[in-house]
């Protein structure tokens, strides 16, 4: 069997290896190897010291068994900080749900390889749009209540929060409803038969020793959610969601990930890109794009990354604005500009989400000033759904006479099955331009840049990534 690919980075070493039997009887097999050339010991984990795991999805993360002993006890202080919020602004019953509801109902205890609380709610409402809606309104209260709220769906909130100055242990809060056809539908993965009367008034579980309010029958959502099955515990259970749900929830709350996930944990866990000082490694488009824009000139970056283009630019001398839907790789920028005094400020902005898009259009063009739009493998790397968005913040911006510039791959790089990483695809500059007609978006300037060399994430080397850069700007309706 080959190792996970996310281990890759981590196997250089010594270390012991050992073999448990799943349910724990027989005997344990044992080998201490060097793996690479190193002489350290091996080591798994995050640079906070914290253990790693390699979960389900065959992606790396956390598990609550590696936190301190505290993580649980703060876990639930989170989970109920949230469900107060919610229940105090919109009078809503919320409950717990998935692996919080699972562990505690079925093994009487959290699950140790969990690494999160999973909280739901019942919409007063049973048609779709009302149903989003009112999530829309919920998210703002928690956001109002000063809490870290990022939007992966209209029918999904992820609350971060932090312990010691390090990232800690978060909560999902799905949104459920019951239809007009008696369809019980609850994100991300729950679609039965169910009456509303099956789901609330609550009932009280323990949960560590807490009394926690749960679904009325939590037998309903638990085979939902995990099968038939549920009551035995399945160290290799993974999700199957029938396309037919999928589709449904695609249709109803579309998706603000869309590998938003995979990217944080690419900037996450990337030991090598993590060495580099942010600001430090500019790319040869940045250092191209200052000497061809004014130096005073303020600049946009989109999906800036680790920002090392975006420190370097406002070490340049500009004004520089700089988003990514990446929360871990934006803090860290940010926290270096305000500790040098740059002019930088970095958001964290999802792409996908057509309200921030609109807003943060609105923002730069009350400003009326020519601003310069950076997005180096932006393109290349965006789902086609998300391009109207992109090209309506674009026409938005560039009406005050700025430019922007974009680049995207000739060639289409596709890593290793299970890399885990986001694919490289190629859009014609033709398609494109034919998207940014409506827009009023003109191609001003095409140039082939062969000799651009660019670091993959799942390659150990440099490789060759021959991309077309573009000029673009708005000009008024000739009609």
């Amino acid at each position: 069997m080959s190792w996970p690919r996310a281990l890759d980075a981590y196997l250089v070493g010594i270390g012991t290896f050992t073999l448990r039997p799943v349910d724990g009887n027989g005997p344990e097999l044992s080998a201490t190897a060097r793996l690479g050339a190193g002489d350290e010991p091996l080591r798994f984990d995050d640079r906070y010291g914290i253990g790693l795991i390699v979960n389900k999805f065959g992606k790396i993360g956390h598990a609550l068994a590696d936190y301190d002993p505290g993580i649980v006890s703060r876990l639930l202080d989170h989970m109920d900080q949230v469900r107060d919020v919610v229940s105090t602004s919109t009078g809503l019953d919320v409950y717990v749900m998935g692996g919080t509801l699972l562990g505690p109902y079925r093994d009487g205890r959290i699950m140790p390889h969990d690494d999160d609380a999973d909280l739901g709610y019942l919409s007063r409402h049973s048609h779709p749009v009302d149903v989003v809606r009112e999530a829309f309104g919920v998210g703002r209260h928690l956001r109002a209540a000063g809490l870290e709220v990022v939007r992966a769906s209209a029918g999904h909130l992820q609350v971060n929060f932090s312990h010691e100055g390090r990232p800690d242990a978060y909560v999902d809060l799905f949104t459920g409803w019951v239809d007009d056809f008696g369809w019980w539908q609850h994100t991300f993965a729950v679609r039965t038969r169910a009456r509303r009367d099956q789901v609330l008034p609550t009932i009280t579980i323990d949960v560590e020793g807490r009394p926690e309010p749960a679904p009325r029958e939590p037998e309903i959502m638990l085979e939902a959610n995990y099968g038939p099955g549920w009551r035995t515990p399945d160290p290799a259970f993974r999700f199957d969601i029938p396309k037919s749900t999928s589709d449904r929830f695609w249709a109803f709350f579309s998706d603000y990930e869309m590998d938003r996930v995979l990217w944080e944990d690419h900037y996450r866990y990337d030991l090598a890109g993590d060495r580099i000082a942010p600001g430090t490694a500019p790319s040869p488009y940045a250092r191209s794009l200052a000497e061809r824009i004014d130096p005073a000139a303020p600049v946009l970056e989109l999906g800036s990354g680790r920002g090392h283009d975006a420190l370097w630019l406002a070490r340049q001398g500009h004004r520089v604005l700089a988003v990514d839907y990446v929360r871990w790789p934006t803090k860290r920028a940010a926290a270096i500009a305000a500790d040098e005094g740059l002019p930088a400020t970095f958001r964290t902005l999802n792409l996908y989400d057509l309200r921030r898009v609109l807003a943060l259009g609105a923002e730069i063009a009350a400003r009326e000033e020519p601003v310069v739009v950076y997005g180096r493998g932006l393109l290349g790397t965006m789902w086609d759904i998300g391009r109207p968005q992109l090209l309506r913040l674009l026409s938005m911006v560039l009406r005050s006479g700025g430019r922007a510039h974009l680049d995207v791959p000739r060639t289409s790089l596709i890593p290793d099955p299970g890399t885990g990483v986001p694919l490289h695809r190629a859009v014609t500059p033709d398609l494109l331009a034919a998207e940014m007609a409506p827009y009023g978006l003109v191609v001003e300037d095409v140039d082939e840049a062969d000799d651009v060399v660019e670091h993959m994430p799942w390659s150990a080397d440099s490789v060759s990534l021959p991309t077309t850069r573009m000029v673009v700007s708005w000009q008024p309706s000739t009609r």
